[in-house]
């Protein structure tokens, strides 16, 4: 007993050494500028920051793509609060902008995102999110749409300062706390794709406000795992 109980109590040192020396690759790896991004079908704007639906609407403007997802929009937030709380109002939102509003953490982005692809039939996406919740954003998305291209549109809130986080409390603190966030979900993206064998199983429905000005788009045909309310494989 005392053998597993010293094995464990290593594997654990281990475990928690392996995690702190991948914690500084993983801050250098985070994107420091955005660069003009490759047009895509459609963008997706993950809200929680500073930002983040600036840049997706920009992006639309632009014609990077044909469509803007906002996804976490609260429930209670109505579109004219939305874009208010952004300062302008997009020539296409009439058109071209959706609501998600089931999503409360980057999981349920995850899941808006995916079924707001598959009942649209897009293959390609600008992921729209700030640097440091890019990695986590991606994989998230990657374990629902393995079969969209993803294309990473960083922005930089002003309070995490990148280029000197080693020096700010509030940046460090920031940077620590999603680092440890992305660490569990590897863990569980592992799982939920059986170790990226399978796609990760996506909830019954999702709530999306489709844009004023147009009739919600019908389902894409598909098999009948792959439809809007079926849960794949």
């Amino acid at each position: 007993m005392q053998s597993w109980i010293g094995f464990a109590f290593r594997l654990a040192v281990a475990g928690f050494v392996l995690a702190a020396l991948g914690f500084p690759v993983f801050v250098w790896s985070l994107a420091r500028t955005s660069s003009d991004p490759a047009s895509a079908d459609a963008i997706v704007a993950l809200t929680g920051g500073e930002g983040r639906l600036t840049a997706g609407l920009q992006l639309l403007d632009r014609d990077k793509g044909a469509r803007l997802l906002i996804s976490g929009v609260h429930a209670a937030t109505s579109r004219q609060e939305l874009f208010e709380a952004v300062g302008q109002l997009p020539l296409r939102a009439a058109c071209c902008v959706d609501l998600g509003r089931s999503a409360e953490n980057t999981i349920g982005n995850a899941y808006e995102t995916a079924i707001w692809v598959h009942r649209r039939g897009y293959n390609s996406l600008i992921v729209v999110t700030a640097t440091y919740h890019m990695p986590r954003s991606l994989m998230e998305l990657r374990a629902v749409l393995p079969e969209t291209k993803l294309i990473a549109y960083p922005v930089f809130p002003d309070r995490v300062r990148m280029d000197e986080w080693w020096r700010d409390g509030e940046t460090a603190g920031v940077l620590a706390w999603e680092y440890l966030k992305f660490l569990g979900a590897v863990v569980r993206v592992t799982a939920a794709t059986a170790f990226w064998t399978s796609p990760a199983a996506l909830p019954d429905s999702v709530s999306i406000e489709d844009a004023p000005g147009e009739a919600p788009p019908e389902p894409v045909p598909q098999g009948p795992e792959d439809s809007e309310t079926a849960t794949p494989r």
